[in-house]
């Protein structure tokens, strides 16, 4: 990589873009009511979760499923994230729902957050959820690795800059194929969770948000693979491929600014990560390669 610059990723994919982070992300809903371990919804429960892993692998990474008759019908959603193979999202998809069972035995809801490297993502529901934005409950974690060391007013003005590219590219309707949430609710979940981490961790060298519907993730190094995914059937759009070569350097303020604290990164890596359910489904993910 040239020292006179650093390339900015953007990753937009329809899975969960975290590490592993099994038991920490992991949320049983007590306040909607439990079941019994001989209930109907137990079995329905059981019949769904038992082939979940088999099933999100064998349909490109992304199943949502349900069974069963009211009262006792269990909604249920799973998707690994983009860069995963079908062998890591099974395994993962697996490893998730034994660690769920364990920890939420009787909670008819209940959301996982990554459990696997690759990480996956699971989530049902005695009430429908395809489709549905829930912004709640929500978990945030920061990298207390490092605090910012360079120009904080002009880091947060380039980070701004490009959270605000990636949520109008996650949340663009016109570039999405069998799309779950409405493209405002998909930027209203964005949003809200960039705006929850910068409350919360401004300061701080990467960090995430997980959501219900959608997770965010920024990090100074690169978290993901970057190889296209096994599921993926069809390249990313060419006006998302990689340039041949570095555009001529514009004189626009606001890139100069991110010029300059480029030249300060020098060899280190901004990668942005977000995942909503409302993104890309058949396309696993899009990279925007940009030199400053």
């Amino acid at each position: 990589m040239a020292h006179s610059s650093s390339t900015l990723y953007f990753l937009i994919s329809l899975s969960v873009l975290i590490r592993t982070y099994p038991s920490l992300a992991l949320f049983c809903n007590n306040t909607i009511g439990n079941f019994t371990s001989s209930s109907p919804y137990a079995k329905n429960r059981n019949a769904v979760l038992s082939s979940l892993a088999s099933n999100v692998a064998a349909h490109d990474g992304f199943y949502d499923t349900s069974t069963g008759e009211n009262p006792n019908t269990i909604y249920a959603i799973a998707f690994c994230r983009g860069d995963s193979s079908a062998d890591t999202c099974e395994s993962c998809v697996s490893s998730a729902v034994r660690d769920l069972v364990m920890k939420c035995p009787y909670q008819k809801a209940v959301f996982s957050w990554g459990n696997g490297d690759p990480p996956c993502f699971i989530r049902y529901s005695d009430t429908p959820i395809y489709g549905i934005l829930q912004t709640s409950p929500k978990y945030l974690m920061v990298n207390h690795g490092n605090r910012i060391t360079m120009d904080q007013h002009q880091f947060d003005e380039v980070w701004r800059n490009l959270m605000e590219r990636l949520v109008n590219k996650a949340s663009d309707g016109t570039s999405r194929l069998n799309p779950d949430l409405l493209p405002n609710d998909c930027e209203s979940c964005l949003r809200e969770a960039i705006h929850d981490y910068y409350r919360c961790c401004h300061g701080w060298q990467g960090g995430y948000v997980y959501k219900p519907s959608c997770n965010f993730r920024w990090e100074l190094h690169k978290s993901f693979e970057s190889s296209p995914s096994p599921f993926s059937s069809s390249p990313p759009p060419s006006s998302l491929s990689h340039p041949a070569t570095p555009p001529a350097p514009r004189e626009n303020i606001a890139e100069g600014t991110a010029f300059k604290l480029m030249e300060k990164i020098i060899s280190s890596y901004v990668h942005v990560l977000i995942w909503a359910i409302c993104a890309l489904h058949g396309q696993k993910y899009e990279n925007l390669n940009e030199v400053f």
